[in-house]
């Protein structure tokens, strides 16, 4: 939240943005970006309430100079927030506050010294029980006579949040990535030292198959979350991308990156793909990885003996991860609402184009997985983009969670792919034949003899694996 808020904040501080309150935003700019544990500030984000939840339309906060209200927020020990309210004239606007406002304090002399400070209007009435994530409090508040200062155009609110919303469910995603790695982490460990039956769990076979299939989920999970990350520092700092350029390796992954205008569009329609499918496989993901481990992972300690056990914490965690900053279907939602918006043709085909440019470098890979990988893409693209162009905007909506998922799966490929084709790593291959063949009828880890596949499981779940040539 206060990455995204720098972001926006950054947006109202350039001289060409006309605004009385832009010193205002370069001091606020200037604390949320410092490393300084001193001067750094962190920022909420305001914009649930009781009755609208989700739906922002429905807020009841007014922006007037009577009292107004704002039911629930998130991060109420931060230095500021931004947050949503109705303007009586344009609808919802964006609004920057600070939480603590000065209070003149006279002197004996009688002259007024600002010496004090105290809340900006705001009541906190109660902090919220949650299942997880304690140590961010959620609290129910209420604004009265707050002073905020606006953000951009009367009744552009949501635009302007959306902001906001990006960097966060970015955020969300690496989170996810970094509660699932960390939970088979804890899988692998144990594997290595817990007997049965006379063996190692990491000698059985099937144990090691379910870890396998999470491993290569979560490989996807990981290579898109950053790919994502890449085209926001594209479309934030085009400039970026020449030094990328300069510094590349003989095999750059830059090229997967597409320059400013395309890289903010992928960003746009990448972006509630990712929040959405990162968490939601991080939440099951995690509950493999507390099955893995039996009994002992049901245990909720903060001992310090527990600690390298405490699965639970992460699970209770994850769990918010599919809720806040959008909902799931709320996600699905956004992506059709841009597929099919108005800029809609225009993001598929620069989707299209990103496809088709990586299937081309396929194209010499004449035999073994390479031809049947770029089969399997090209074929399930072709079918999605034509579902997309030709039915309604209420047809895709009632599927949406699909038509999400088939997406990330498309990009998630061509990454797993790419990656394998610039490493030249068998394990590689096998992690991205075994998430494009999972979309088809092929079995990829029984392609040539069951013993095969459980040395390969080996591999991808505790390392291994020989440099191959790239072009099976």
């Amino acid at each position: 939240m206060t990455d995204g808020a720098a972001r926006l904040l950054s947006r109202h501080t350039s001289k060409e943005v006309p605004s009385p309150d832009r010193k205002v935003f370069e001091a606020a700019y200037e604390h949320l970006t410092s490393r300084d544990p001193v001067k750094a500030w962190a920022s909420g984000q305001w914009m649930t309430e009781r009755v609208g939840g989700s739906d922002v339309r429905n807020t009841e906060t007014l922006a007037t100079y009577l009292p107004i209200s704002k039911s629930e927020a998130v991060v109420t020990d931060a230095n500021t927030a931004v947050l949503l309210a109705k303007t009586l004239d344009a609808g919802i606007s964006a609004f920057y506050a600070p939480l603590r406002r000065t209070v003149p304090h006279k002197t004996e002399a009688g002259d007024s010294s600002p010496i004090t400070t105290e809340l900006n209007g705001i009541t906190i009435h109660r902090l919220k029980p949650k299942l997880g994530t304690r140590p961010v409090p959620t609290a129910e508040l209420s604004l009265t006579n707050t002073r905020a200062y606006l953000l951009g155009t009367p009744g552009q609110g949501v635009k302007e949040i959306s902001t906001v919303l990006n960097t966060t469910r970015i955020h969300n995603a690496v989170t996810a990535c970094g509660l699932w790695g960390r939970g088979l982490a804890i899988s692998r460990a144990f594997a290595r030292v817990r007997s049965v039956r006379g063996k190692m769990l990491m000698e059985v076979p099937a144990h090691v198959r379910t870890m396998a299939k999470e491993h290569v989920e979560y490989r996807a999970a990981m290579l898109m979350t950053y790919f994502v990350v890449a085209l926001l520092g594209v479309s934030e700092q085009p400039q970026s991308k020449a030094l990328w350029n300069r510094h590349a390796s003989a095999s750059p992954a830059s090229p997967l990156v597409p320059d400013g205008p395309e890289a903010g569009l992928l960003l746009r329609v990448l972006t509630p793909v990712l929040k959405a499918l990162t968490a939601k496989s991080a939440i099951a993901g995690l509950a493999e990885c507390m099955e893995s481990l039996g009994g002992v992972s049901y245990l909720d300690s903060s001992s310090p003996l527990d600690i390298g056990t405490n699965i639970a914490r992460l699970y209770r965690d994850a769990n918010v991860l599919s809720i806040w900053e959008g909902t799931t279907d709320v996600m699905a939602d956004d992506t059709i609402r841009v597929l099919k918006g108005k800029s809609g043709s225009e993001v598929i085909a620069t989707l299209e184009k990103w496809v088709h440019a990586a299937l081309s470098t396929w194209e010499d890979l004449r035999k073994g997985v390479g031809v049947d990988c770029y089969i399997a893409v090209f074929e399930f693209w072709r079918k999605w983009a034509a579902d997309i162009k030709g039915e309604t905007s209420e047809e895709l909506v009632l599927r949406g969670r699909e038509t999400m998922e088939d997406l990330g799966w498309v990009v998630s490929a061509v990454l797993l792919v790419e990656d394998a084709i610039r490493d030249g790593d068998g394990v590689a291959w096998e992690v991205a034949k075994r998430w494009v063949f999972k979309k088809s009828d092929m079995r990829a880890a029984e392609a040539a003899g069951w013993a095969n596949g459980v040395e390969w499981d080996q591999g991808i779940v505790f390392g291994g694996g020989t440099k191959v040539n790239a072009k099976l």
